[in-house]
């Protein structure tokens, strides 16, 4: 047995064992990783990859399973990061078991990547889940005959209700052990096998990646450009000739091995599994002729996307207000009780504690979203958003599937960033979060509805707000062509994805989606919130006893001043500006500090220190310049890149300053 070895837990013996679950997308595979491992679980990202790995860890008996989670594919051809992930990791990391969760319900398109996968490896187990929706769709499977038919130990399950949980942990033991052997059927490549064995004798039958010369050459006919880079690598230049020679000699190969794969499917299914004249006609039917409609479906979405953005925020806003004055609180508790000097107890309260409550305040918010989200996820809307939202989503090479999140950052721009991570394609994620910052979020909202509204008289304000905002929606859709044409190469991700049937989410699912994705945000964002804000704070503070035009923070301001004259700013505008890195709404803060006055509030001593013309360029820079710190750092959890974090920070700035400078130009000239 290959395991990772033995263990000792307070004198007992554990033996470790490594498993891996593969499968489509839609199949159940978080319900059954869930199951197994429950609050046990870690997730972080593939290194070097955007893409989630979950893994977790179940004890039964003496054994201690190891389960790695593999992100949802429907082939080992490496066509996209999940794909190529999920080959290395079985190759490379070489787990003792692979579990293949098929649907019972779509078992053809299922039996396909099991087929692939019984290439790579033969320690696999097949588990067949959703067997109660199969049977609502008249099908009879008879898994001890599959099991026959396929060689591979096959375990029924209905993991919703926690069908065959146990028995699937008693299989892998046994598997593990030696108990139960597995001996697959062969798949027949016709009119290949000469082709095949040409091509294994000039890899030189020698694992190349550790990959087998047999697998290498099924790839090198189907097309694989990674295994073609791979082999290119390792060949020497007279090989790799011949190779290409009979590659450009059997161009028909990958039809004819997908034909080989999909008649051994056939075959194994006409043994075990019997399928009515005419299938039922489900719920799911009925509901799809409603919430897939092109136009109706569109505007149920805009409906369910309402209650989501009103439930999010109502929701969470008393606990938020609840955190803020536990906060205050705390703050005022502290204030009376540090026996230091009001500096210390600045940078202690204002500072630190301010940061933490930053991050405190994101908490509710972050949590009622990833409720509502695994709610649409689990229950199977989520597939049917992405269907109706394609052809719209396009415009901006995404596919349907992508208009959450972007709408979300309407909210919050953190949560819109996260909420990035429902998209399969590496690159349509990483758009998604750089396009985020340039979303007004609520908070940013809020200082624009306050400016506009202390500038402009009553008549005007609606219009100047919608005009603002359709300009953020041109800007959008601009910035998501130029990100896809010159930063984020790639056509667009076809949108492949199987409407799942409805079912009614499972409260384990939901609480464990939400909470292992608050905690990983909170555990890798927090310090770095509360440091940045540290920074801010001790720059609006030093030299100590400084007025604040003469703190680092206000001669910054000043050394902006040239910027600033581009868009029709002052420094005072400009270190609000600055200050809104923190917290966007922290720029009324600064503004009231540098422009209000004792007698009078800062409406009144906004309207006699900005022009409406300035205030139209103000908001327009405040709607679409840099994000936030919090948001700055959820784009670094998810792209962990640098140059990516850069470059959502730079180009708001720039689009930002192209905006409000053209506002501001164009009005000068307008008005003589």
């Amino acid at each position: 047995m290959r395991g990772l070895g033995i263990q000792r837990f307070w004198g007992e013996v554990w033996m470790e064992l490594r498993v891996a679950l593969a499968g489509n997308p839609n199949v159940g595979k978080s319900t059954i990783f869930n199951m197994l491992t429950g609050m046990h679980q870690h997730v972080a990202n593939w290194p070097g990859k955007t893409v989630e790995r979950k893994e977790g860890i179940c004890r039964f008996d003496d054994h201690v399973l190891h389960i790695v989670d593999l992100p949802g594919i429907y082939s080992l051809t490496a066509s996209s990061v999940e794909e190529l992930i999920a080959r290395e990791f079985i190759v490379q990391e070489r787990p003792d078991i692979v579990v293949v969760i098929a649907d019972a319900s779509g078992i053809e398109r299922n039996l396909y990547l099991l087929a692939q996968v019984l290439e790579l490896t033969d320690r696999v187990i097949l588990a067949l889940n959703k067997m109660d929706l199969a049977e609502t769709k008249g099908y009879r499977i008879d898994a001890h005959k599959l099991q026959e038919e396929t060689g591979v130990p096959t375990v029924p399950m209905v993991a919703r209700r926690a069908q065959g949980i146990r028995e699937l942990v008693e299989r892998i033991v046994e598997v593990a052990n030696g108990d139960v052997g597995v001996s697959p059927k062969p798949i027949r490549y016709s009119g290949l096998e000469g082709t095949l064995n040409r091509l294994e004798e000039l890899l030189g039958r020698q694992a190349v990646g550790g990959y087998t010369p047999r697998w290498l050459a099924v790839k090198l006919l189907e097309g694989d450009a990674e295994v073609e880079r791979l082999l290119k690598a390792s060949l020497n230049a007279d090989l790799w000739k011949q190779v290409e020679e009979l590659l450009r000699a059997n161009e028909r190969a990958p039809m004819l091995i997908a034909d080989a794969r999909y008649a051994w499917v056939r075959e194994t299914l006409a043994q075990c599994m019997h399928r009515p004249a005419r299938e039922a006609i489900t719920i799911t039917d009925s509901f799809d002729h409603v919430l897939a409609h092109p136009i109706i479906g569109l505007l149920i979405f805009i409906i369910v996307l309402a209650c989501i953005f009103w439930l999010t925020f109502r929701l969470s806003e008393p606990l938020v207000i609840a955190l803020d004055g536990i906060i205050s609180w705390a703050g005022e508790r502290l204030r009376a009780m540090l026996p230091f000097g009001d500096f210390v107890k600045g940078l202690i309260i204002d500072g630190a504690l301010s940061g933490f409550g930053a991050v405190m305040s994101l908490l509710p918010v972050l949590v009622v979203f990833f409720i509502l989200m695994s709610v649409l996820e689990d229950s199977g809307y989520m597939a049917r958003v992405a269907f109706v939202m394609d052809g719209l989503m396009h415009m901006l090479k995404l596919h349907g599937k992508a208009a959450l999140p972007l709408i979300l950052a309407y909210g919050c721009n953190v949560v819109g960033v996260m909420g990035s991570r429902i998209l399969e394609s590496e690159r349509d994620r990483v758009l998604v979060a750089i396009l985020n910052p340039i979303i007004p979020c609520s908070a940013r909202l809020s200082v624009m509805a306050f400016i506009v509204a202390a500038l402009f008289p009553r008549h005007l304000q609606v219009t100047v707000m919608l005009g603002l905002h359709m300009i953020n929606l041109l800007m959008v859709f601009v910035a998501g062509i130029l990100l896809r044409l010159f930063a984020i190469k790639g056509e667009i991700t076809p949108l492949m994805i199987e409407l799942p049937i409805y079912s009614v989410p499972t409260m384990r699912n939901i609480i464990l989606f939400a909470w292992h994705k608050v905690v990983a945000f909170l555990k890798r964002a927090s310090i770095i919130i509360v440091s940045v804000s540290i920074i801010i704070w001790l720059l609006s503070h030093l030299p100590v006893g400084a007025p604040m035009h003469e703190t680092y923070l206000g001669k910054l301001g000043s050394l902006l001043q040239p910027f600033g004259k581009l868009i029709g700013l002052d420094w005072r505008s400009c270190a609000a500006l600055v200050t809104g890195f923190l917290a966007k709404e922290n720029s009324l803060a600064t503004l009231s500090v540098l422009y209000g006055s004792p007698q009078e509030g800062l409406m009144e001593s906004l309207r006699k220190a900005m022009t409406p013309l300035q205030a139209l360029s103000f908001t327009a820079f405040q709607m679409l310049y840099i994000p936030c710190v919090a948001t700055v750092v959820a784009i670094w959890l998810e792209t962990r890149s640098f140059k990516l974090v850069a470059l959502a920070v730079i180009y708001p700035l720039v689009i930002a300053t192209i905006v409000a400078g053209l506002i501001y130009h164009f009005g000068i000239w307008l008005t003589g």
